[in-house]
């Protein structure tokens, strides 16, 4: 027969086991002290850092550099090979190509003139269309202006904010 005062069967055994499973816990070294848990915090270190580079070169405003060609965007999307929707103008002339200062107000011509609207691409007249009441414009990595309809960060096109 069992005393009372030991409780359930095989309790010393059983207190063997917890005491050794702490005594393993206890000389465990800390997770940021082992090989994984310095590869784990060198990892998120380095992942950190460069999306903070990133953050900045992508967020960098830039000056429109190239002013003989503006990208009149269709709308706030990248097409699926990655290019910019829409159309790029340029203004020729027999003497060259002439700058174009305000690229908001080519893209607004464009709009208007129904380049956008119109489904076949031979089509030498396309009818009127209504132009977006607001553009942002943006800068391509090559420094040229790219003109989106509607309010938006440029940074989800992939583009940098235009620096007035």
């Amino acid at each position: 027969m069992t005393e009372p005062s030991e409780g359930m069967p095989h309790r010393s055994q059983v207190q063997d086991l917890l005491i050794e499973q702490m005594r393993r816990d206890l000389s465990r070294p800390v997770w940021w002290k082992t090989l994984w848990g310095r590869l784990s915090i060198a990892g998120s270190v380095l992942v950190i850092a460069g999306a903070g580079v990133a953050g900045v070169v992508l967020l960098e405003e830039r000056p429109v550099d190239d002013t003989s060609i503006v990208h009149c965007l269709e709308g706030p999307y990248r097409n699926p090979d990655g290019t910019l929707s829409g159309a790029a103008v340029s203004i020729a002339t027999p003497d060259g190509v002439v700058p174009i200062e305000d690229a908001e107000a080519v893209c607004t011509q464009m709009w208007e003139s129904g380049a956008f609207e119109e489904t076949d691409p031979l089509s030498a007249t396309p009818g009127t269309a209504v132009a977006p009441s607001e553009f942002t414009t943006c800068v391509t990595d090559t420094g040229e202006a790219a003109v989106v309809p509607g309010r938006m960060e440029c940074s989800t096109l992939r583009l940098h904010p235009y620096e007035r």
